[in-house]
């Protein structure tokens, strides 16, 4: 059986077609979309989830995307509120990341944001929404190589980490992948 099939079958088609519309539902944590998303996820080669994960990544508003992720805008602190350990992987995925994409050029230019400390697990959720919101307007293959990162060993955390507008796109971008005759 392809993946495609597979999915069709756990996901039904008809979800599939609706989330490559864009229309999701990731309000909260506990959304039957989220789950969906976590299939697709999980049935996605981790190479070509980096892929679409990057291309998410350069469609997501960064005016939106900041706000979602910084502390105190609209009430809100989703990264404050994972607790040391979730914010500590999200911290170190990100960290690795934005290594491997050569971000260290960019801080000794003064392009990237001033972080106090370089070690995860000593960061706050204003240090990791800084080093977010960086990655994902100066580096998205590597802000999208942490999201696939993060969604495939800790996919609880995705909805923290990317907020509802761009797990949307993310999820129109998969759903669209897996739309497309299986290639397996």
């Amino acid at each position: 059986m392809g993946i495609l099939q597979e999915l069709s079958e756990s996901l039904g088609s008809e979800n599939l077609q609706r989330l490559s519309a864009g229309q999701g539902n990731f309000d909260n944590q506990n959304s039957p979309d989220l789950d969906a998303l976590s299939e697709m996820i999980k049935k996605l080669d981790p190479n070509q989830l980096q892929q679409v994960l990057g291309k998410s990544a350069r469609q997501i508003d960064p005016e939106d995307y900041s706000d979602h992720v910084t502390p105190g805008v609209g009430g809100t602190d989703p990264l404050g509120k994972l607790g040391a350990g979730g914010l500590g992987a999200i911290a170190s995925v990100l960290l690795s990341r934005l290594k491997e994409a050569g971000a260290a050029t960019d801080a000794q230019q003064g392009k990237s944001p001033s972080l106090p400390t370089t070690d995860p697990k000593q960061m706050n959720a204003d240090e990791v929404a800084a080093m977010a919101r960086y990655a994902q307007q100066n580096h998205p293959d590597a802000f999208g190589k942490a999201a696939a990162e993060i969604g495939q060993k800790q996919p609880a955390l995705l909805h923290s980490f990317l907020g509802k507008a761009a797990l949307a796109i993310t999820a129109a971008a998969l759903a669209s992948h897996f739309i497309k005759p299986d290639r397996k």
